[in-house]
């Protein structure tokens, strides 16, 4: 068990922070609602440096928490339970984080599409974080909404079945809400040609989607042979408004990506995967769905109105199980299903201060 002795006794998990972007600042409200203390506060350089992080997450209170340079700082004599990384998608890029929090005792959950399942995103990598891991006597997890709506539903739905001939998850996520930098990322706004040209198909972010089926396969205990994936420009037939453009996106032109990925076992069984990163028509909601060629052929759909709160709800919620899991890497599916929080001791919800 890698949890410090405070967590085994009832007592709240102790956390740090380390990046206060969007899922950062909404652990640290969701820590304050549930009276889970936060040590300390890590950011890169800028305007953040030295603000308090209740006045940063929008709360109408300082936590008495000051925000410190990532870069400059000591870890050193941090009374800590784990850190929640939330900086990049990559490990790579995360590593110097990794290895902060990790050596100074700390265990790591990480918000980022290649800290799910390291080993399919960079096996050299994650061999090396798993090792410094075990070493330093902590635990590695990737956690965020994959843990429940693609993760943990696939898991379960297999659970129903007695045969599994082939397995296929879709998604459609809207694109525009995770601000206007992440939405062009997807190729909003291109043409045909201009989306070919960006040689998405070899971005790291998003070949990583090929992880999902992945980890799914692997938790029901098949043996991975091999994968492909392919990136392809999403395209509509009607004009669509982009607020976020202030514009519309003629029929034609680029609403978004589809990450296309195929993934093969040893064992006969195959998954595909379609995932939808794009604008959205008027009455549609985001979902993730998975279904199941076998006996018997079962579906599930899981909807979502809010993702960036479901996001940080998931990453939150996971913090006591990795806190006592073994050192390491531990994935998600090795946690058992994702469960709710201990109960607030506050009568309301904290919403952060107009």
């Amino acid at each position: 068990m890698s949890g410090i002795a405070g967590t085994s006794r009832g007592n709240p998990p102790r956390i740090v922070i380390y990046g206060t972007g969007q899922f950062g600042l909404a652990i640290a409200r969701l820590a304050t609602q549930k009276d889970w203390p936060i040590v300390a506060a890590f950011n890169r350089a800028g305007p953040k440096i030295g603000q308090d992080v209740g006045r940063l997450a929008g709360l109408d209170r300082d936590l008495g928490i000051i925000v410190q340079d990532c870069e400059t700082s000591s870890y050193e004599g941090l009374s800590a339970d784990i850190g929640v990384v939330t900086v990049s998608n990559r490990l790579r890029d995360n590593l110097p984080a990794y290895r902060r929090l990790m050596n100074a005792g700390l265990n790591v959950i990480c918000h980022g599409t290649e800290a799910y399942f390291p080993h399919g995103s960079d096996a050299a990598l994650a061999a090396e974080i798993d090792a410094f891991a075990r070493r330093m006597g902590v635990t590695f997890t990737g956690g965020g909404i994959w843990d429940m709506s693609r993760i943990w539903s696939g898991i379960l739905l297999a659970g129903t079945c007695t045969e599994i001939h082939s397995m296929f998850h879709s998604s459609i996520t809207d694109c525009s809400r995770i601000g206007k930098a992440q939405m062009m990322f997807t190729g909003v706004g291109l043409t045909v040609e201009e989306f070919a040209s960006r040689n998405l198909g070899s971005l790291p972010a998003l070949v990583s989607y090929k992880t999902i089926p992945e980890h799914v396969l692997t938790a029901l205990g098949y043996t991975l042979q091999g994968s492909a994936t392919t990136v392809e420009p999403v395209i509509f037939a009607d004009p669509i408004d982009c607020p976020l453009l202030e514009r519309a996106i003629p029929a034609g032109q680029c609403v978004g990506t589809r990450i296309i990925a195929e993934v093969a076992t040893e064992e006969g069984v195959s998954a595909r995967a379609e995932i939808e990163l794009r604008l959205f028509r008027e009455g549609e909601v985001e979902h993730m769905f998975w279904s199941i060629s076998g006996k018997p052929v079962t579906r599930v759909r899981t909807e979502r109105e809010d993702s960036g709160h479901a996001s940080a709800a998931c990453l939150f919620n996971r913090i006591p199980d990795v806190i006592q899991a073994p050192p390491g890497i531990v994935l998600v599916s090795q946690l058992g299903p994702l469960k709710h929080s201990s109960p607030t001791r506050h009568p309301h919800p904290i919403t952060p201060a107009s």
